[in-house]
């Protein structure tokens, strides 16, 4: 059974709706802000890099989230020069998905250019190992590439684990696709049912995985104590998603151009702090709009420092509360 269509061809739908609107003009304009008003961005260059597990890849800890700003209603241009301005930074590693709507053509223009310079992930949320290898041999068609860095079965958490594990699965599909070249490592992701992973973790195939931790959902979903030691113990790469929580009221939240429920002042620097203190964590994925949020979470993990002692204590706190207000946001 396939998961991925009826959303696609919806947000694309959004996607042609908006762009003809009042919304979709204004936020394009504010997107792609004049030369004279363009945020200065700064670079993570010079950060220590992160291993990525026994994929052995270097990253920055910051990394570029295609899905918030590849929909339709994002004309090419805005897109570009968010995502131009990160490569230009440092940013290495780029998420994408079958399911971002128009991201991956987005993409391909940047990485017509830029190839090399890029940490290239994608996914999958076929059922069956022929609906993987579709989907990764339409994502490489979409974005002009010959392989994916990493290969990624898509919120497993959703999954019937039969199909995953069984013969003809999903993991057989990003195996297979691993085989002929068109992925280098397999991975998975997910925000949701953290005991659906452990299964699939030790099978002993997976070599990166991307979860939804921050101080706030540790209390809820908690990938933190139930996934994560498995991960370290296969020396799986660990990927940090949701850093800021994510939008509020799901992908539509997208179309409404909400941001990140962490995104505010008074927890930008904590929700970066926290993701980057978890034992393992590589990287973080962060779905980025515009230049002033690239440049906001640029000095935030420029800032980093360890969240430790009363600080942490602080925080927890604040995200005990504020992950009773959420509840299980991530489910919707």
């Amino acid at each position: 059974m396939r998961h991925d269509l009826g959303r696609r061809d919806f947000l694309r739908q959004v996607g042609a709706g908006v762009v003809g609107g009042m919304v979709g003009a204004a936020y394009a304009k504010e997107a792609t802000p004049s030369v004279a008003t363009r945020p200065a961005i700064p670079s993570i260059a010079d950060l220590p890099t992160r291993k990525l597990g026994r994929a052995g890849i270097q990253l920055p800890p910051l990394s570029f989230g295609s899905a918030a700003m590849g929909h339709a209603f994002y004309a090419q241009e805005p897109f570009e020069e968010v995502a131009c301005a990160a490569l230009d930074a440092g940013v290495r590693y780029f998420d994408t998905a079958v399911t971002y709507d128009v991201a991956e053509e987005r993409l391909a223009p940047i990485l017509a250019k830029r190839r090399k310079e890029i940490i290239l992930a994608g996914k999958s949320r076929g059922s069956t190992r022929d609906d993987v290898l579709r989907d990764v041999e339409g994502s490489l068609k979409r974005m002009r590439v010959d392989y994916l860095d990493v290969g990624h079965l898509h919120n497993v958490g959703q999954y019937d684990l039969q199909a995953v594990l069984g013969k003809g699965g999903s993991l057989e599909g990003m195996l297979t696709a691993k085989e002929r070249g068109l992925v280098r490592h397999v991975g998975c992701t997910g925000h949701l049912r953290p005991h659906q992973f452990i299964p699939v973790l030790e099978t002993g195939h997976i070599e990166v995985i991307m979860v939804a931790m921050n101080f706030v959902d540790q209390f809820t979903y908690g990938f933190e104590e139930k996934v994560l030691p498995t991960a370290r113990r296969f020396e799986c790469g660990i990927i940090c998603m949701k850093v800021y929580g994510g939008v509020t009221g799901g992908w539509d939240g997208y179309r409404k151009l909400r941001p990140g429920r962490l995104t505010a002042d008074e927890h930008r620097q904590n929700a970066f702090d926290y993701a980057l203190s978890i034992p393992g964590v590589a990287t973080c994925v962060v779905g980025l709009k515009s230049l002033e949020e690239l440049r906001l979470a640029i000095e935030a993990v420029r800032r980093y420092r360890p969240l430790e002692g009363a600080r942490r204590e602080s925080v927890f706190a604040r995200g005990e509360q504020l992950a009773a207000e959420w509840g299980f946001h991530l489910d919707k």
